[in-house]
């Protein structure tokens, strides 16, 4: 299954724990909850594999620093996302038209 999501908000992990207030990174992660909620997706609970495909319209964020966007969506879309459901993840970051996330479940 493919999904594409757009608009979420684009933090990097260094912004996030670089002293970002609790109240702030909840604020962003109910935000993130909201957005992908709204699409009415599955829950996942099968074993898998996930691809992440970020871009970015302006100032690409490295793979790297796309794991604390990476770990919100994770826990929307996979009630319990440890090693038995989600046995690998794929995270590629690059520029494009629009900021956008794409998730491949394989």
């Amino acid at each position: 299954m493919t999904i594409t999501i757009k608009d979420l908000p684009k933090i990097s992990l260094n912004e996030w724990y670089a002293g970002t207030h609790w109240s702030e990174r909840k604020r962003i992660k109910d935000v993130y909850k909201l957005i992908i909620r709204s699409k009415n997706l599955p829950k996942f609970t099968e074993p898998c594999e996930v691809d992440y495909l970020f871009t970015f319209q302006s100032r690409p964020l490295d793979c790297s620093n796309c794991v604390a966007m990476l770990k919100m969506i994770e826990d929307c879309l996979f009630p319990k996302d440890g090693i038995k459901v989600v046995r690998r993840i794929g995270i590629t970051s690059r520029k494009g038209i629009e900021d956008t996330v794409t998730i491949q479940i394989l």
